[in-house]
């Protein structure tokens, strides 16, 4: 049996709704991947912390993913994730071989254009779907002030 964990960090301070959102569509990505066995995902507030050096890193053989989150919107946040989730299942199906290609290149360009659809299949598969475009800490009348 395989273990697959979402692990958020505190300080990030989502909702108890964002989180469950987030959950869903990892488990969502799992399935329309496919893949098939374990992993853990961190959402973290803290690159250096987690030696990451982008928005996002993928731990190739360790079945890793971690995502940058803080300051970022929840959509783009499940983004990072979905494109991660993609090179997980890449590495599952060996196609991470050798030195890959950071941008550009046949694996980059399928994990960006999977984690585009994969965002966008998920807005339309439920009737809250479309809550991974909102805001996740406050929203935008806190932001600009009232809309007149």
């Amino acid at each position: 049996m395989f273990m697959r964990k979402l692990y958020i960090s505190k300080n990030l301070g989502l909702p108890e709704e964002k989180i469950l959102l987030a959950g869903d569509f990892i488990n969502f990505c799992a399935k329309n991947l496919p893949i098939q066995g374990g992993f853990e995902i961190y959402v973290i507030d803290d690159r250096e912390q987690h030696d990451i050096t982008t928005t996002a890193a993928y731990h190739r053989g360790k079945n890793i993913i971690k995502v940058y989150g803080k300051n970022r919107a929840l959509v783009d946040i499940l983004r990072s994730v979905a494109h991660e989730m993609t090179h997980h299942m890449q590495d599952e199906s060996g196609m991470l071989v050798g030195i890959i290609q950071d941008a550009g290149g046949e694996i980059e360009d399928e994990a960006n254009a999977k984690a585009g659809e994969l965002i966008k299949r998920f807005a339309k598969s439920r009737k809250d779907g479309k809550r991974i475009y909102e805001n996740t800490l406050r929203n935008n009348s806190e932001i600009l002030g009232p809309i007149k």
